[in-house]
């Protein structure tokens, strides 16, 4: 019988893998949360579904070690939990990236034909973001 993945997340926080500073072989991630890599060669179907299953799990252990003030970030190998000194500068990259994205909406919205844009007061909302950006 398969885990679920709240069993899977708490049988890796228990042995230590989730701590501050932890480097966790991605090899434990596919044992914790019953993933198997395809056997070489594989079919390319086969690889992406690897994949998908992969960056599936990595993002439901990433949101729920958010709740808990840690980030997994992923590695060539492994992942690795960021120690609570790096977290600042992972906050200035989803920052970065929010700012990327309004910048692309308001973009949009500027260039898309006036039937078609999205209300006066969701570009309203969009502009004020963007001004509290600065």
């Amino acid at each position: 019988m398969m885990m679920s993945k709240s069993d899977s997340l708490e049988l890796l926080k228990q042995g230590g893998h989730l701590d501050y500073g932890s480097v966790i072989p991605k090899s434990v991630i596919y044992e914790a949360f019953g993933i198997t890599p395809p056997n070489f060669p594989a079919m390319l179907p086969a690889i992406k579904r690897f994949e998908l299953e992969e960056l599936a799990v990595a993002s439901y252990i990433r949101n729920s070690l958010l709740n808990e003030g840690k980030y997994l970030k992923g590695e060539t190998n492994s992942y690795r939990v960021l120690l609570p000194s790096e977290n600042a500068g992972q906050v200035l990259k989803y920052m970065e990236s929010a700012d990327r994205k309004l910048k692309r909406a308001l973009k949009l919205n500027r260039t898309t034909p006036s039937e078609y844009k999205i209300s006066n007061n969701d570009e309203v909302r969009l502009m004020m973001k963007k001004e509290s950006m600065k």
